[in-house]
């Protein structure tokens, strides 16, 4: 199934780099953490967690071990340690980052709603259904609260409880959870003015894009970077919220190595994105994303 996509956006070039200049002693939590994902991201996990350990240590001597900082370090070393299979210690790192978050930010926070999803995924991923069950609907407890009973992160959260109670009870569900990547915590990667970009240009459409939220980038080759955001698109002829992709594509520059320049930009239908998922996962993704920008990656 091929994608459906319906807005480019105008050339932006802006450069990434995904490598920091400085070294590790010199940079701050955030950054140190930053880069933990990124390398989690290229498949470097046994780098990834002696990054973001470091920046743990940093966290805690310099910052405190209840700060929001120190509870940001543990949750990417719980999606860390649960990318080289030891759930035990991501389970303990997620338990610890909720806990300092709780009391930091408030037990119905989004930043709490957000670490139980983790924690809830990571309790499917070992087929511990019934506690996943639980968590993720302390989880739907906290955002109910914060957004209207049709809003589509609802109803991830929803299905995603569906689906364990169909697994825990012996059935089988037509859709596994965390189809969509919402289980994964995807770092923020695409930089701001470039997504000020687009949503200026799709508000002289009379198009008003919201809530936007990172998907796992897709490698493509050596050529570039598929960034996805999930988000919301509403337009002035409807009143109707649509869930869509919005794909930022970038291709590799040639004059620094770990860096990346912004191309272009798409929306896709979310049920697209999830299809080429469900159809062939990654593989597929990938190959339709390359229809997409034949140009950039053809």
């Amino acid at each position: 199934m091929k994608f459906f996509y319906h807005f480019v956006m105008a050339m932006v070039l802006v450069v990434m780099c995904c490598g920091g200049c400085s070294k590790d002693s010199n940079n701050t939590v955030e950054e140190l953490n930053n880069k933990a994902l990124k390398l989690l991201q290229v498949n470097q996990p046994d780098k990834a967690l002696e990054t973001v350990t470091a920046a743990l240590k940093k966290a805690e001597t310099e910052l405190g071990v209840e700060h929001h900082e120190t509870a940001m370090c543990l949750e990417t070393l719980g999606v860390v340690y649960q990318a080289v299979k030891e759930p035990l210690k991501a389970e303990s790192a997620y338990k610890r980052a909720l806990s300092i978050t709780s009391k930091v930010k408030g037990e119905d926070s989004l930043e709490s709603a957000k670490i139980l999803n983790n924690l809830g995924a990571l309790f499917y991923s070992q087929k511990q259904y019934a506690s996943a069950v639980t968590i993720y609907k302390q989880s739907l407890a906290i955002v109910e609260n914060m957004f209207s009973s049709d809003d589509p992160r609802l109803e991830s959260i929803r299905k995603n409880i569906k689906i364990c109670e169909d697994l825990q009870n012996g059935k089988s569900p037509s859709q596994m959870a965390g189809t969509d990547d919402s289980q994964k915590y995807v770092q923020d990667l695409v930089p701001d003015q470039v997504k000020q970009s687009m949503l200026s240009q799709m508000a002289k459409h009379n198009i008003v894009l919201t809530d936007l939220s990172p998907r796992s980038p897709v490698r493509i080759n050596n050529k570039g970077i598929v960034f996805p955001y999930h988000a919301l698109k509403q337009g002035d002829d409807s009143d109707a919220v649509q869930e869509i992709v919005v794909l930022f594509a970038s291709i590799a520059n040639p004059e620094n190595q770990g860096a990346f320049i912004f191309q272009n930009c798409r929306l896709i239908s979310f049920q697209s994105y999830l299809s080429a998922l469900k159809t062939g996962g990654v593989a597929q993704l990938k190959k339709e994303l390359i229809e997409v920008f034949p140009d950039l990656y053809s």
